[in-house]
């Protein structure tokens, strides 16, 4: 019998259950809350999430985040672990990233924001706060418009405020980034794993070597977030959202994209951060407060 085929999602979720670039003795001696794992039905399958839950009841609407493209809720996991003191605290991996089930064909933001609606639903949150990170922007911001009584505060990770023009030169840098084997994408990882040195660094190999693999799951559908999110007309669709929004604005090459919602919409706030990548997981204790202060 072959093990690995049979408890390879068993196995991912344990190793994945201690926070990124804590060991599991550092995590035990800590009075953080554990985090958890679950699945749900959605409507593309099983939806996969990481939670963390305060050891008392909470006041405060749960704070459901949605990752970037590609990856999957682990860039949460310290996150998770430091909002969850007060609250709970969740990320979903998207249909088709993580541990999550792959659609049968390329997902949209809609997509994406559908299945966010169906676990809040599964989960039984009334109302809910939301954090997105970049593809996870504009998931979030879908979910807002999808269920407006539903979410509460909105917490942005850069906003997507592309031209046209912008759109087209991403995609033109993007093309031939997805391989169209198993082979050719087995073939580029060993110099992809020698690009991750600043995480290697700032988290250390073991927690870099976690995000790495999760970016590199499904290799031959990674760019389907990429694809969603230039589909999706963030800027119109930031205009019809009316709950309160704080944009996180870090140093990176979305910066100055990202500034041009500032002042778009009264409703909008945002501040710039000295720092770049990381930012839920290496810098995850600086931006826990300035998200708890706005969430209140």
């Amino acid at each position: 019998m072959d093990v690995w085929k049979v408890d390879r999602r068993r196995m991912l979720v344990g190793l994945a259950a201690v926070p990124l670039g804590m060991t599991a003795s550092k995590a035990t001696a800590q009075t953080l809350p554990a985090l958890q794992h679950g699945m749900v039905a959605c409507r593309f399958g099983q939806v996969h999430y990481r939670i963390a839950r305060p050891a008392k009841p909470s006041r405060h609407p749960p704070l459901l985040c949605l990752h970037a493209s590609p990856g999957s809720g682990i860039g949460f996991a310290n996150f998770l672990t430091l909002m969850g003191e007060d609250r709970t605290a969740l990320a979903m991996d998207n249909p088709g990233f993580g541990l999550s089930d792959r659609p049968i064909s390329p997902s949209t933001i809609s997509d994406f924001a559908g299945a966010a609606g169906d676990l809040i639903d599964a989960l039984g949150f009334r109302q809910i706060d939301i954090l997105g990170s970049h593809t996870g922007s504009a998931t979030a911001i879908e979910l807002a418009r999808q269920r407006p009584k539903a979410v509460r505060r909105i917490v942005l990770h850069s906003a997507l405020m592309f031209t046209q023009q912008e759109i087209a030169d991403y995609e033109r840098r993007l093309e031939g980034s997805v391989p169209d084997t198993l082979d050719a994408a087995a073939a580029r990882l060993p110099d992809l794993w020698k690009r991750f040195g600043k995480f290697r660094t700032d988290l250390g190999d073991i927690a870099a070597w976690q995000l790495f693999w999760e970016m590199n799951r499904d290799p031959l559908h990674m760019g389907w977030g990429h694809d969603a999110a230039f589909a999706y007309d963030f800027p119109a669709a930031l205009r019809q959202v009316r709950q309160p929004i704080l944009i996180l604005n870090p140093k990176e090459g979305l910066s100055p994209i990202t500034a041009r919602a500032r002042g778009f919409s009264p409703n909008i706030s945002m501040i710039d951060l000295p720092y770049g990548d990381g930012l839920f997981s290496a810098h995850a204790s600086d931006v826990a407060p300035l998200i708890r202060r706005f969430l209140g």
